[in-house]
């Protein structure tokens, strides 16, 4: 199966709780494998983020592919920027902020465990 690149943007505003929108794009069009909760493209524009949340019975993988980021993962706080891989397990926490005035754009994997 071949899902091709002219897949739209959709926006989600205050995802997760989070400030402003994310826009998202699902990259298989809802044909995701049993077991894979999300495979999206996903961008934030400046002061925008995703809230703090948890994963309970999935993880999900977070790869940086433009900008900077602000990453809290339980109560740390670490800068992200393009070419970083982000690691949240279950029974783990976080979330992603853009603070700079490029995009940040990455790619979203969430697994069910």
């Amino acid at each position: 199966m071949i899902v091709r690149a002219d897949l739209p943007y959709t926006s989600s505003p205050r995802f997760k709780g989070g400030d402003g929108e994310v826009l998202l794009k699902d990259l298989t069009a809802g044909k995701k494998p049993a077991n894979v909760r999300v495979f999206n493209e996903m961008i934030l524009q400046k002061d925008c983020s995703i809230g703090f949340h948890a994963h309970t019975d999935d993880s999900e993988i977070i790869y940086i592919l433009e900008g900077e980021g602000e990453y809290l993962e339980g109560d740390k706080i670490s800068s992200v920027r393009a070419g970083d891989t982000l690691l949240c397990y279950a029974g783990e926490s976080h979330s992603l902020r853009n603070k700079s005035e490029c995009p940040l754009k990455y790619l979203a994997v969430i697994i069910r465990s």
